[in-house]
C-alpha cells in the first residue's frame, strides 16, 4: 500500500468511525464504551468485506474518489467538533465561510464544464498568483483565529509533500464531495430560513 492509499484509508476510517459513534449517542453516556466502540469499527470497516470481498472503507472509496487534503480535515474537524460540550463551542465553519466554499466550487466546476471561459483549475498547477491569494487567505483566517485557516494550511503542506496523486493544488483544497455537501446544507439553511419568516409573519 502507497502511502497516498493509506493516508486516503486513515481519512475515511476515522471519519465513518466518528460518525458512526456520534450517530449512536454513545459519548454522552460512556468516555470508554464510545472509545472501545470506536476502535472496533476502525477494524470492522477495515476488514469485514461486505461486497466482493471489499470493506465499507474500499467500497466508498470507489465510489466517491479520494478525498481532498482539506475536505477530509474539515470533515474529521465538524465530526470531532459534535464531542465538545463544552459552553463556548463554536461551529467549525461560519455561514460565511460556508457560503465562500460554495462560490469557489461554483467557479471552479462552472470552469471545469467550460460555463466560464477562465480555466481556473489551470491555475491550480504551481500558479504564482494561486499560491499567493491562498496563502493571503489562510494568513487572514489564522489572524482571526479560525479553523478552516488551519485546514487550508495543512492542505497546502499535503501539496508541498505531494500527499496525494495530483500535482494540482486544487484538488487538496477542494472536491466534488465537499461542494454538494455545501450545495444540500445552503439549501437546508435557505429552508429553514423560509420557515422561520413564515412563522414569523402567521404570529
Amino acid at each position: 500500500m502507497s502511502s497516498i492509499e493509506f493516508i486516503q484509508r486513515v481519512i475515511y476510517s476515522l471519519a465513518i468511525a466518528l460518525l458512526l459513534v456520534y450517530s449512536s449517542g454513545l459519548p454522552k453516556r460512556s468516555l470508554f464504551l464510545s472509545c472501545l466502540t470506536f476502535c472496533l469499527l476502525i477494524l470492522g470497516i477495515n476488514f469485514i468485506p461486505l461486497y466482493r470481498g471489499s470493506s465499507l472503507v474500499e467500497l466508498l472509496r470507489g465510489v466517491t474518489g479520494d478525498v481532498s487534503t482539506a475536505s477530509g480535515a474539515l470533515m474529521l474537524a465538524i465530526i470531532a467538533n459534535q464531542f465538545d460540550f463544552s459552553e463556548q463551542k463554536k461551529a467549525v465553519l461560519s455561514r460565511y465561510e460556508r457560503l465562500f466554499l460554495l462560490l469557489i466550487g461554483c467557479i471552479l466546476y462552472l470552469s471545469t464544464f467550460s460555463f466560464i471561459s477562465f480555466d481556473v483549475y489551470h491555475l491550480g498547477y504551481l500558479s504564482v498568483s494561486m499560491l499567493i491569494i491562498v496563502a493571503l487567505i489562510i494568513f487572514a483566517l489564522i489572524l482571526y483565529n479560525r479553523k478552516m485557516g488551519y485546514v487550508w494550511l495543512l492542505a497546502l503542506l499535503g501539496f508541498y509533500f505531494q500527499l496525494q496523486s495530483s500535482n494540482n493544488l486544487w484538488d487538496y483544497l477542494y472536491d466534488p464531495i465537499l461542494w454538494l455537501v455545501l450545495i444540500v446544507d445552503t439549501i437546508l439553511w435557505l429552508n429553514h430560513s423560509l420557515i422561520k419568516q413564515n412563522l414569523k409573519h402567521e404570529y
